[in-house]
């Protein structure tokens, strides 16, 4: 593997982390859908509250990665420019 000399540019780290980076924002998500699963299962007295918290925060949260991810991706696909400084 050849090391390069130019050090890259955030877009050009965001190009090539964009799975990873989706990825990692999700993972609330499934963690929340895992609670929901477990709420489920064990059935206690205030589900219907602690569900309702949940699904509301799981589509609020959707909704702020799905703007961001939209965000994300047209700043990674925006060309890097030789006045962007390398990040250090």
């Amino acid at each position: 593997m050849k090391l390069s000399k130019k050090k890259p540019t955030l877009v050009e780290i965001i190009q090539a982390n964009k799975t990873f980076i989706m990825a990692l924002l999700m993972m609330p998500v499934m963690g929340m859908i895992i609670a929901v699963f477990l709420i489920l299962y064990k059935r206690p007295s205030n589900m219907v509250p602690a569900l309702g918290v949940i699904v509301f925060l799981m589509v609020q949260y959707g909704f702020t990665i799905y703007f961001f991810s939209k965000r994300l991706l047209a700043f990674a696909e925006k060309k890097p420019t030789d006045d962007e400084k390398p990040i250090d």
